[in-house]
């Protein structure tokens, strides 16, 4: 049985979060046996946002976060169509078309601290 999203934690980090200027919630729709979240946020670098796409079953956590300008830079996502990466299903977009490996678990609390701490670490690198 997956972890229970808790959306409230999701969004009082974001809240919290010194590198996100703002944010709000685009789709938010809770079934029994479903939930769905898309949440946008802008990054205090104006030209860059931050989408976050959670849905949760009652056997799985499907994820995607996805840091973009007018072109996509990076997304992590768990969708199970990279069976050779190490990490499966977990797996990491990268700017230039590559597939890697990703740190992520499908715990939205805790790959979302990642994924903020990744991106700084990208936004800190002259080249982007």
């Amino acid at each position: 049985m997956p972890l229970r999203l808790d959306i409230e934690q999701i969004k009082a980090l974001l809240t919290a979060s010194d590198l996100i200027a703002s944010w709000r919630v685009l789709v938010e729709d809770e079934t029994a046996g479903r939930a769905l979240y898309r949440i946008r946020c802008q990054l205090l670098r104006p030209t860059y946002r931050l989408e976050i796409r959670l849905i949760q079953t009652d056997t799985e956590t499907v994820y995607s976060y996805q840091l973009f300008t007018d072109r996509p830079v990076i997304r992590w996502d768990n969708a199970p169509h990279f069976p050779a990466v190490e990490s499966f299903p977990h797996h990491i977009h990268e700017q230039s078309g590559e597939v890697k490996d990703s740190p992520l678990t499908g715990d939205p609390l805790q790959d979302l601290s990642s994924v903020l701490a990744q991106v700084r670490a990208l936004l800190a690198k002259p080249s982007l």
